[in-house]
């Protein structure tokens, strides 16, 4: 699996992961697609590089963009091999690329049913659980039962060492994976007759593969046994040849040879976490009843710290998916999505139809022709800045940025919370007006010092959307589809530079409100749309759309 983190404008990290080979990355637009997605960071190209994992290795490759791709200060201009230590550039964007290896999966398959077999072979394919113990005993008390006070004092300080050690291992480990490792270690370490070992956790009715020694050799676990220890809580052992009550033989067991194991669940609360075995391929009284304790005793440790890790691993995870999906919102709006948040189920991927819901669309007029002109690190500094005055007034209405598209910015008012009082519509208005003013007072400073002056257009229209999360849990956003959005587009295509054009939807809300004048949009498909009918707003009460004189200069 490649995995990427990456930044814009030292900005919040993201995190994007792919089970494919090879990605594409740039920025989507039109025809051009992209694996990774790089919007905003317009200095980027639109298939600027790829990454690929070959024979287990990263390669990235330029693809002959206008900026370059940089490894480490170093502007790549062949193939090149990367790793997690290097730093990678692309435009205004910095990107740290590693692989991840995918846990192996064990199949829910059916590996109950005894093998067939010979009458003569009967002896040989019979196999007893000789003892086990409830996973719930406390570790306290499987390390001081009567049967370990009974033993030689050399074999319990042993016993207590590697339970320390274990207990020291586990609390230096800083993620879940060597974490198992070392569990299945210290196990095979501390129990003489163990051969093999393995540790799987549990998701749902699948066991998965997590850590398993000898690395060389194929995992010898059999399901029916790791599901026996689940099903039952207990940890028990199970000898191939013993006499008493006849245990069910799998193709597992045979094929792997196994001629004593021992498993048991790792369980935290009544719940079970996983399984952790070890097993002898060559002796059937491998194991006797203080290696079971012990093993109990370890694993019942070791969920412990699974738990532990995996409740931090959730918070974190929550913690990005709150951070990506907040920053798009004012802070009002913020708050009623974390009080979302904490209500589990209520926030998640998927949408909705709301109605109404109003749209502003801002686009700057002659993006093209100006930036052409430009460095690409001055287009970005003048978009940073332009958008650094248009964002604080959407958050000051009550309003929600849905994305950025370049140089154009897509904001939402009246939604995700419920737009109580009915001003959706005015403050929409307003923040256009404020926004334009905004514009034109930056545009001075621009002037002044010799720099060319970015101004812009605004549509507004009113109507029914859906609405609803996009994405990952690790990179989800809230975003709005429909005809509405679409014709929003079209209403600020027909605003001039300066301008702030809405529909008559809008208009009939905010009437009385505001001084306009009406507006004909030509469509630029007469065959297949009509032209618009629309309002060029003048101004809203005493907020005009222009500037005082001493504030013009």
């Amino acid at each position: 699996m490649i995995v990427i983190e990456y930044s814009y404008l030292s900005g919040p990290t993201k995190r994007f992961e792919t089970t494919e080979t090879s990605i594409v990355i740039g920025r989507q637009s039109g025809d051009w697609l992209v694996d990774l997605d790089l919007t905003p960071d317009v200095t980027t190209s639109r298939r600027h590089a790829t990454i690929s994992l070959e024979d287990g290795v990263l390669w990235i490759e330029d693809l002959g963009s206008r900026g370059g791709t940089w490894v480490n200060d170093q502007r790549i201009s062949a193939k090149t091999k990367i790793s997690s230590r290097d730093r990678i550039k692309m435009g205004q964007t910095e990107i740290n690329a590693h692989r991840r290896l995918l846990s192996k999966k064990i199949d829910d398959e059916p590996d109950t049913e005894p093998l067939p077999s010979d009458p003569d072979e009967q002896l040989l394919k019979q196999g007893s659980f000789t003892s086990s113990v409830r996973a719930t005993a406390s570790p306290t008390n499987l390390l001081l039962s009567e049967r370990m006070g009974r033993a030689p004092l050399e074999i319990v300080e042993r016993r207590l060492a590697a339970f320390y050690d274990l207990g020291v291992a586990l609390g230096t480990a800083q993620a879940v994976e060597p974490l198992l490792k070392t569990v299945v270690s210290h196990l095979c370490k501390a129990i003489p007759g163990a051969q093999r070992g393995a540790l799987l956790l549990r998701d749902g009715r699948k066991l998965y593969l997590k850590a398993y020694l000898p690395e060389r050799s194929k995992p010898s676990v059999s399901l029916y046994l790791a599901r026996l220890a689940i099903e039952k809580q207990e940890a028990f052992t199970w000898r191939y040849d013993a006499p008493g009550e006849m245990g069910k033989l799998t193709d597992s067991i045979v094929w792997h040879g196994t001629k004593c194991a021992m498993y048991a669940p790792l369980v935290w609360q009544d719940e079970v976490l996983g399984i952790a075995y070890v097993d002898n391929y060559i002796s059937g009284d491998a194991f006797n009843e203080d290696d079971l304790l012990l093993l109990m005793t370890m694993t019942s440790q070791a969920a412990i710290f699974v738990k532990a890790h995996a409740l931090q691993e959730d918070l974190r995870h929550q913690e990005v998916v709150r951070s990506n999906l907040l920053r798009q919102f004012s802070p009002q709006v913020a708050d009623h999505l974390e009080d979302l948040l904490k209500q589990r189920g209520h926030l998640g991927l998927g949408g909705e139809r709301v109605e109404p819901v109003t749209i502003l669309n801002s686009d700057v007029r002659g993006f093209t022709a100006l930036s052409a002109q430009m460095d690409p690190s001055e287009v970005m500094n003048t978009l940073n800045q332009l958008f650094g005055v248009c964002i604080p007034i959407i958050f000051k209405f009550n309003g929600t940025v849905d994305k950025y598209i370049g140089d154009a910015i897509l904001a939402v008012f009246g939604s995700p919370n419920p737009d109580a009082h009915g001003t959706q519509w005015s403050d929409a208005v307003r923040a256009a007006i404020e926004m334009q003013r905004a514009v034109r007072r930056l545009g001075a400073e621009w002037r002044m010092m010799g720099r060319p002056v970015f101004e812009i257009g605004i549509g507004i229209h009113t109507g029914p959307v859906l609405q609803g999360f996009i994405g990952s849990d690790e990179q989800m956003e809230y975003t709005v589809i429909g005809d509405t959005v679409n014709r929003t587009t079209r209403y600020c295509s027909g605003a001039r530079a300066g301008e702030v054009v809405i529909s008559p939807d809008v208009y009939q809300h905010v009437q009385g409100m505001i001084e306009v004048i009406p507006k004909m949009i030509p469509s630029k498909h007469p065959g297949t749309e009509s032209d618009l009918h629309a309002f060029t707003v003048k101004g809203f009460g005493t907020q005009s759309l222009h500037l005082p004189p001493s504030e013009e200069q």
